[in-house]
Order: structure tokens, then C-alpha cells, then sequence
């Protein structure tokens, strides 16, 4: 499905690795310096001086971080301090702030550290209060999309729309929605869901799609609109009070594609047992393929409509009872059941409103208060307006060949051509609001161009992210692409540290557990006997009523599956009562001794070592290439002031 649903923007990709030396960069730093610290060098690279006050602003935002993860002291943090200078001094002698990936990357970045400085009080309460009354009342849409590029020609433009007029034409005609849909939408999710999204709220959808979907009438279909992905319409199906969110937790058997049948008989016997009264987090631990959620139970975080699949939605919000289970039931994962842990209503807008506060500021909204904005802006800046231009012009194509000033925004000029290039795919607007929109862009702009000059808070935290994506781009080259080409130099680093990559002693076994301690014998004197799994289960259950569910698998030795006080030994073990009513039996096939793991078995591994050997050895290198001058009475003086 086309993802009409909001993503964090995040670096894609980035490595563990860059965690330690991006934390001297990245993060936002408020720490005031003094004066002197401004102007005292407290080192030198290759004769750059690098004084107290930047050194201070990291250190003081991030030395509970460092010490508490990387357990370093002053001198071990200023060490780190260090290397990280030396290497964006080289990063800078191999020209990588120069190269487009970087500078590429950097715009991006850029882009999103200028939003929080792009909003204004009035205009983010208006959209507080209107996200707020959104969230408490769900709207249930379909759409039809018809793709076309933000930046397509026009040609595609009006292709796409005139489209998107034909197939609302047809529904106004009387023809079904989800019909139409289905013959028209480039949604690829529309063969499944006939374009219907279901229930959602604010911040579900992209803001010009949930405007839409808000503004429209139950059982009416919206005028075409446009997103990122392309023009939109929109039906209103349905609108509720919003049930908030809830807590289940769950136990999953994942199908079997060799028997189709085995996922199935296992839930069913787990459910018997759940009617037994056996406990719920317990067999989501011994049982459960979720792995994650199995070790807390089967607990899941909280959630509301539109964020998990469709069966696992109406189940979990049909649950009317703390502690009430679900039937078994299936989808796309497996067989699936469910236990409800809490219900949570939405909150009061007191008390919702700092959340809702923080995605307006850092969600797409934000562009929506740039015009508020950009007004307050434009007291403080010379703006000279030309609208005299757009008088003389008949029709808005008259601009595109007109080379004179329109606008100027301090010192920098715009031409009617400007303004034509902005507004030409404009539709169903006066070229004289065309021009307002254009002016308060541009101011904006400008202010957004030069707000280092402006705001020294903003300049510190840009320069800190340009550092840390050149030391990105540096680590690119010099570790991670050299480990990952280098499988010769990988396998002999492997073979020099052997000893450090073994498995612990492991078994093949069996696991029993029963809930009553007769059972449980039964079933240890047939395991003994040498039954197997599936006949003991023959045996021992009683039609619905199941005594005994079995595991089977490779585990090392003091695994949480295990009894705490089990160890490996052949043949069938004793019965394990570590909880009431639960009674482990253990058979043991094989035994494996500790051995050594083969690189095949650890790569990941290995390859997080060697890489950070491969660090360690380029450290060395670079502290012999740049020559380095410590201010030893400035560093004396830091380390006896954070040492207090």
C-alpha cells in the first residue's frame, strides 16, 4: 500500500558503531560558556586551535552519557575528544566535506534542524486544539490515488487530475465507490481493501489527506486534492468517538509451511489450557514464537486503531474485561491469541496537550505556520514589494519572460520570472495571491538561509551535525566499506581471536510441562520409555482438556526456557516445580560440549570487533600523521573543575 501513514525521517542505516563518536556532535547543546572559555585554546591540531568552550559545551551535555555507557573519565573523554578532531581533520584533507553525498545529506539535515525555529504560539495552539478534537473522534475514509510526481510536467500533472475528475464523475454518477476504486486507484492495496482505510485520527494520515477526509461529509466524496504521492479523493464512510488505545499481550504459533496443520492444533491445545486456568504469561514465555514479546509475557506496548493489522485490531478492541482471552485466530503472521492487559481512554486536553503539541511542531503542521510566521518575520526585514508589475500583466504566463524586480527581501532580489516559476502549477488562484504566497515563501526563505546569522543556538547545533556526517561520510570509507570488502583480513582477525567466539554447552532436548503433578509422572515414565512427543500428547491429554504441551529445539545451557537449577545431562530428568502447578520434565537427545563457533556462526560478531580494531590501528595512525599541542595549564584547569 502506498504509505499515506507518517514516518519519523531518520538517517537510514546508521551503524552502532557511529553511537560513540556521534554523541560529541549531534547532540543539542544549551550549556552557556563564559567569555574566557571562549577565547582559551585548549588544543591544537596541525595548528588549528580548538578552545575550552567547545570542548565544555560537549562535555557538560553528554559526560553522565559517556561515563554511564562508556565508563570514561575526564581524561579518557577528552582523549575521545581528541580523536574525534583528528579525524574530521581528515575527513577535510580527503575533500569528503565537499563531496555531494555529503552535501546532499547535510541540506536534508539542515532542512529539519530550521523547522522548530519555523513555528509561532498562536498559530501552533490553533492546530493543538484542532488535532486534539481529531483524536477524539475517528473518521473511517476510502480513497482512489492516482500517482503523479510532485515535480512532474504538466503534461502529467493534468493528465493525472483529469483522472482523478473521471472517476469521481462516475461515483457522483452512481456507480460504487469501492468499484470505481479498484478500477481507477494506483493504490497497489486497493485489490485488497477496495481502497478502504478504516478507522483513523489525527496524525494517522499526511495533514492535506486528513484535512480532507475531516472536512468531508459522511457519505459524500471530497474534490480531488493533492499529497506527496499524487492527486486524492476521498469518501467518508463513518465517523466515532475514538475507543483511545489498549494493552494486550499475546501468544503467537507461527504457520508451518510443512504442515499446515501443526500451527494450528498447537494453538488450540494452548487455549485449552488457558481455559484450565493455566497461566497466560507463562505459556506466552515457553511457547510463544513472538520471542520479544515472549519474554515479558506476551505484553505488547499500547496501541490505537490503524496501527497493527486488521484481524489483530478487532480483536484486541473486542476484549471487554481485564484479563478476558481471545479465541484463537489467524493472520498474515499466524495463529494468534489474545489477552487484554488495559484499556486506555483518551486523555483530557490538559493533559494530552504537551504530546500533541510536540507533533504539531515536528509533523508536517509545521509548514501550515510558516505564513503566521513569516508576517512576524517581515516586520524586522526590509521588504519592498513591485505589485505595480502584476497590474501591467493580462494574464500570470505574462510573468515568465519578465526579468524585472518584483520583490525584494532585504538584499536579495526576485523577478517576475521568479514568481512565475513559483506559481505556474498553482491552480484556482489570482495571480495577486499567487505573489502573497510567493512573498511570505520567500521570506522564509531567507530567513531560513541566514538564521546562523541570527541564532546563535541554531549555528552551534548545525555546525555539530555538519561534524558528525563528515565523521559519518570518514567512517564510511575508512572502516565499515574496508571491513565489509575485506573478508580475507575479516577471517584472519577471526582466526588470531578465536578463543573469544565459543558456544556454551548446548543440548537437543525436549521440554514437558504439565500443570498437575500425576501428570506429570505419567508423562516422565513414558518419555523414559522412549515414547515420542506426539504420542505421549495422545496418551496423557484428555480431548480438550490438555495435561502436557511439549518444546523441542537446541539450547544452551542456563537458557530462560530451562529450570534455573537444571543441568545438561542424558536421558530424562527429574520433574522441575519452580511456579505452583507448573512441572517441567527435560529429556536430553545429545549433549554438545563448549566448543568454538566457526565464523559463520558469528559474523556479526567478528565483524563489530574487527571494525573496532580497525578504529583502534587508524587512531594510532592519525596521532602520528597531525601534530597535536595541548595547553596543559587550560586542560589542568578543566580537569580540576568537572572533577569537583
Amino acid at each position: 500500500m502506498t504509505d499515506l501513514r507518517n514516518s519519523k525521517t531518520d538517517r537510514t542505516q546508521v551503524k552502532m558503531r557511529i553511537k560513540k563518536v556521534m554523541i560529541l556532535s549531534v547532540l543539542f547543546i544549551s550549556t552557556l560558556v563564559s567569555g574566557q572559555d571562549q577565547s582559551k585554546v585548549l588544543f591544537s591540531v596541525d595548528g588549528k586551535d580548538v578552545y575550552n568552550a567547545e570542548f565544555i559545551r560537549v562535555f557538560e551535555k553528554n559526560r553522565d552519557i559517556v561515563v554511564e555507557e562508556e565508563h570514561k573519565d575526564f581524561d579518557d573523554y577528552f582523549d575521545l575528544f581528541v580523536d574525534f578532531k583528528l579525524k574530521l581533520e581528515q575527513a577535510r584533507d580527503m575533500h569528503l566535506d565537499t563531496a555531494s553525498s555529503y552535501t546532499a545529506e547535510l541540506a536534508k539535515y539542515r532542512e529539519q534542524l530550521v523547522q522548530p525555529y519555523l513555528q509561532n504560539p498562536e498559530g501552533i495552539e490553533l492546530l493543538v486544539k484542532e488535532a486534539y478534537k481529531r483524536t477524539v473522534n475517528e473518521v473511517n475514509a476510502s480513497h482512489i490515488l492516482i500517482i503523479v510526481e510532485a515535480d512532474a510536467p504538466a503534461a502529467d500533472t493534468i493528465k493525472a487530475y483529469t483522472r482523478i475528475l473521471e472517476a469521481r464523475k462516475e461515483i457522483l454518477a452512481g456507480a460504487k465507490f469501492d468499484s470505481i476504486a479498484k478500477l481507477y486507484s494506483d493504490d497497489p492495496s486497493v485489490q485488497l481493501n477496495s481502497g478502504n482505510l478504516g478507522y483513523f485520527s489525527a496524525f494517522a494520515m499526511v495533514y492535506e489527506f486528513e484535512n480532507a477526509a475531516y472536512d468531508t461529509k459522511i457519505g459524500e466524496v471530497s474534490m480531488p486534492f493533492r499529497t506527496q504521492f499524487g492527486y486524492h479523493i476521498v469518501e467518508v464512510n463513518d465517523r466515532r468517538k475514538s475507543p483511545g488505545e489498549v494493552q494486550v499481550a499475546h501468544i503467537m504459533v507461527k504457520n508451518d509451511s510443512t504442515n499446515t496443520l501443526r500451527a494450528k492444533e498447537k494453538i488450540d491445545d494452548i487455549y485449552n489450557k488457558l481455559l484450565q486456568g493455566d497461566d497466560f504469561a507463562r505459556i506466552a514465555q515457553e511457547h510463544s514464537d513472538d520471542l520479544s514479546s515472549a519474554q515479558k509475557g506476551g505484553a505488547l506496548p499500547k496501541f490505537g486503531t490503524g496501527r497493527m493489522i486488521k484481524p489483530f485490531e478487532d480483536v484486541a478492541f473486542s476484549l471487554d474485561e481485564k484479563g478476558d482471552f481471545s479465541k484463537p485466530f489467524e493472520s498474515s503472521y499466524g495463529w494468534h491469541i489474545l489477552k487484554l492487559i488495559e484499556t486506555y481512554p483518551i486523555p483530557s486536553y490538559v493533559d494530552l496537550h504537551s504530546q500533541l503539541e510536540s507533533k504539531v511542531k515536528n509533523g508536517s503542521r509545521s509548514g501550515y505556520v510558516e505564513r503566521s510566521l513569516a508576517q512576524k518575520i517581515a516586520l524586522n526585514y526590509k521588504v519592498i514589494e513591485h505589485k505595480d508589475i502584476l497590474q501591467l500583466s493580462a494574464n500570470f504566463s505574462d510573468l515568465e519572460n519578465n526579468f524585472d524586480t518584483i520583490l525584494v527581501v532585504e538584499n536579495k532580489y526576485f523577478t517576475s520570472h521568479n514568481l512565475y516559476e513559483y506559481g505556474k502549477e498553482i491552480k484556482k488562484k489570482s495571480k495577486e495571491l499567487i505573489f502573497e504566497d510567493f512573498k511570505y515563501f520567500m521570506i522564509i526563505d531567507y530567513y531560513k538561509d541566514h538564521l546562523e546569522d541570527t541564532n546563535k543556538e541554531f549555528a552551534l547545533t548545525y555546525k555539530e551535525y555538519k561534524d558528525g556526517l563528515l565523521l559519518f561520510e570518514l567512517l564510511q570509507k575508512v572502516i565499515w566499506e574496508r571491513s565489509e570488502k575485506d573478508s580475507l583480513g575479516l577471517s584472519q582477525f577471526f582466526e588470531e581471536n578465536r578463543d573469544s567466539y565459543k558456544w556454551k554447552k548446548r543440548a537437543d532436548l525436549s521440554i514437558a510441562s504439565c500443570t498437575k503433578k500425576e501428570k506429570a509422572e505419567i508423562v516422565k515414565r513414558y518419555m523414559i520409555e522412549g515414547l515420542k512427543n506426539d504420542s505421549i500428547k495422545a496418551l496423557v491429554n484428555e480431548g480438550a482438556t490438555i495435561h502436557v504441551l511439549f518444546s523441542k529445539g537446541k539450547l544452551e545451557e542456563g537458557s530462560s526456557k530451562l529450570p534455573e537449577t537444571y543441568q545438561f545431562e542424558l536421558g530424562v530428568s527429574k520433574i522441575f516445580e519452580e511456579e505452583e502447578n507448573n512441572f517441567t520434565i527435560i529429556k536430553v537427545d545429545t549433549v554438545f560440549e563448549p566448543q568454538l563457533k566457526e565464523l559463520k556462526d558469528t559474523r556479526g560478531e567478528v565483524m563489530n570487533d574487527y571494525q573496532n580494531y580497525l578504529e583502534a590501528e587508524w587512531v594510532k595512525e592519525l596521532r602520528k600523521t597531525y601534530k597535536i599541542k595541548v595547553n596543559n595549564k587550560n586542560y589542568k584547569e578543566l580537569k580540576q573543575r568537572f572533577s569537583n
